[in-house]
């Protein structure tokens, strides 16, 4: 199964490059038309507002209810295949930042 972190739970407590690296995909993820998108979208009400909630019995989620959302809202944008969309999803952080997740590169989605 992929592993799969909110980005929400990574934060930076020594002063690695690595993290700075990340700051400068989330300003430039800012500044794009892609994050201009995100910050129309708010994706938290929406999930609250369709039903879909993080307790659930059986099998955990991959996505959060806000990154489900945030996913359809991608694919609407992009016009990818599930395949594609996933494929482009394990290897673009500004689509992961867009989804509020981050794939690590060595257990990558494989579920379509």
């Amino acid at each position: 199964m992929a592993k799969i972190q909110n980005i929400s739970e990574i934060h930076p407590t020594l002063g690695f490059t690595e993290f700075d690296i990340l700051e400068k995909y989330r300003k430039s993820f800012n500044e794009s038309e892609l994050g201009r998108l995100h910050s129309v979208f708010p994706f938290e009400v929406m999930a609250k507002t369709i039903g879909l909630s993080e307790n659930r019995l059986g099998r955990r989620n991959v996505f959060s209810p806000s990154a489900k959302i945030a996913l359809m809202v991608l694919k609407a944008y992009t016009s990818f295949s599930d395949r594609q969309l996933v494929e482009h999803l394990n290897g673009n952080l500004h689509y992961q930042m867009f989804c509020g997740i981050m794939i690590d590169p060595s257990s990558p989605i494989t579920n379509y």
